[in-house]
């Protein structure tokens, strides 16, 4: 079984390019995270998946879990760097990046407290993925539906 050390090198391999240039389109990390990365000592964060996902196509559920095709469905033109998600009218089917981008708009703003049960929850995903839809749930509740104005 591969790990995300060995899943960072295949990926980087199979679209032919330096740690530096996997670095930069991981967000500006350095070569010296990716180095990291590929040699299990760190695994990339939020952000960097993020930014892979939008700039080469991967999977970030691949990435962290190998559970996933390595890269979008459908997407021919990530090894080019050209990829882009196509939005859904379903939460539940929108791409990680704009969920974490919506996540992390509505954290910035919300109460201390909250972060932290945010937080928490994230955690727990992360050591339980089946629980994903209830934790989903809650944090939603926690941050509320803050793109529906409230009836005057």
């Amino acid at each position: 079984m591969s790990t995300v050390a060995d899943r960072v090198k295949i990926l980087r391999q199979e679209l032919k390019l330096t740690q530096a240039a996997l670095g930069q389109r991981a967000g500006g990390i350095t070569k010296q995270a990716v180095w990291q990365w590929e040699r299990g000592i760190t695994e990339p964060q939020w952000e960097a998946l993020n930014a892979l996902q939008r700039t080469c196509g991967v999977n970030p559920y691949w990435l962290l879990h190998g559970t996933a095709p390595m890269l979008q469905a459908g997407d021919a033109t990530a090894r080019t760097g050209t990829f882009r998600a196509a939005p859904s009218d379903h939460p539940e089917q929108r791409p990680l990046a704009e969920l974490l981008d919506d996540l992390s708009r509505r954290l910035a703003m919300a109460d201390p407290a909250v972060r932290d049960e945010v937080t928490r929850l994230v955690l727990r995903y992360l050591e339980n993925p089946p629980a994903g839809t209830r934790i989903a749930k809650a944090i939603e509740l926690l941050l509320g539906q803050d793109e529906t104005p409230p009836d005057a």
